[in-house]
């Protein structure tokens, strides 16, 4: 049996603690029961604290945890669940989970962070030089104060040598599952899937990201070039008129745009296109081709490819995740 341990902290998201804890525990389990096979449970999961003592969650739900980090024997896993309170008070509370970090990482323990957690692992100097990814929403504080660290906000998982990182704050049962399939096989994480009904296979966070969070940055130039692409995203443009267009160089255009955020004038257009797409399959009932003609696309397989690529889904298996739940109430005087 595996042996998992979840740090526990106060304002730590208190589903991403219990939602890991019972996905692995009951993995080998609940779909054995509802088939009526023998339990036969594949992890072991405990909770720790700093000092052993019980941490109140963010949503003031006290949890008692099984002991303090210190007494914990070497855990196969260790994993630090989400920060939902503020980011640099969490941090600075918990020096002995940093230090606790650097420790257990010199022993090459495999270390997951999920979401916001992941500050934690960049607080302890575990991701400089490494790719990494956390909660979309939090990048730009991510990149301001780990600037060593290959961030990769798109992405919904990251693995790098000994370091697992998950992104938004229901990428734990993402990372619950990885860990299943990496431990005992991708049949157990599929039986692990199917018995919680929750979906295998997302790799990006692109559908959930509004492009307004890659704003966030102070150079005024490269928020103005933004602009300019927002509103001629469908049209056809090269780099060469958009950096004079701005009083820049391409060169000059390439590196500020990347410093500001985190990726090129292209990939930044893409994302515009690909967020308009999205708005229009969610709302609007017409074909794929002619979206992808409205938002700038001649070729309709190569936006399915792209699309695909970024978003993880088929345009039409997008629309169909992100239908109404039922159909819109008639109006008064409709049938």
């Amino acid at each position: 049996m595996f042996e998992i341990a979840i740090v526990g902290f106060d304002y730590a998201l208190g589903t991403a603690i219990l939602g890991l804890n019972d996905l692995l525990t009951l993995s080998g389990v609940t779909w054995n029961r509802i088939h009526r096979h023998a339990a036969t449970p594949r992890f072991r999961v405990t909770v720790a604290s700093a000092d052993g003592r019980a941490i109140c969650c963010i949503n003031r739900l006290q949890l008692l945890p099984h002991g303090a980090l210190d007494a914990l024997p070497p855990p196969d896993v260790l994993i630090v669940p989400t920060i939902g309170g503020n980011l640099a008070r969490t941090l600075e509370l918990n020096p002995r989970i940093v230090d606790y970090l650097q420790q257990i990482d010199r022993a090459r323990t495999l270390i997951a962070g999920n979401c916001t957690g992941v500050f934690f692992l960049a607080e302890a100097g575990l991701l400089d030089g490494k790719e990494a990814t956390t909660h979309w929403g939090f990048a730009d504080i991510f990149r301001q104060r780990y600037p060593k660290v290959r961030l990769k906000p798109e992405q919904m998982m990251t693995h790098c040598d000994n370091i697992l990182c998950a992104g938004g704050g229901h990428a734990w049962f993402d990372l619950g599952l990885y860990l299943v399939e990496r431990f005992c096989g991708h049949e157990a994480a599929v039986e692990t899937a199917k018995s919680f009904v929750i979906d295998m296979g997302r790799k990006s966070q692109f559908s959930y990201s509004p492009l307004d969070a890659r704003k966030q940055h102070g150079d005024a130039a490269i928020l103005a070039v933004q602009h300019w692409i927002d509103q001629h995203a469908s049209e056809s443009f090269s780099l060469d008129s958009l950096a004079q267009g701005h009083g820049l160089s391409v060169r000059t255009l390439i590196r500020r745009f990347k410093k500001a955020s985190g990726e090129t004038p292209l990939a930044y257009t893409q994302a515009v296109r690909l967020e308009r797409a999205c708005k229009l399959i969610e709302t609007r009932p017409i074909g794929i081709e002619a979206i992808a003609h409205q938002v700038g696309y001649e070729d309709v397989s190569s936006f399915s490819r792209l699309f695909k690529e970024k978003t993880g889904l088929s345009p039409s298996h997008y629309r169909e995740r992100y239908k109404r739940f039922s159909p819109p109430l008639a109006q008064d005087g409709e049938a």
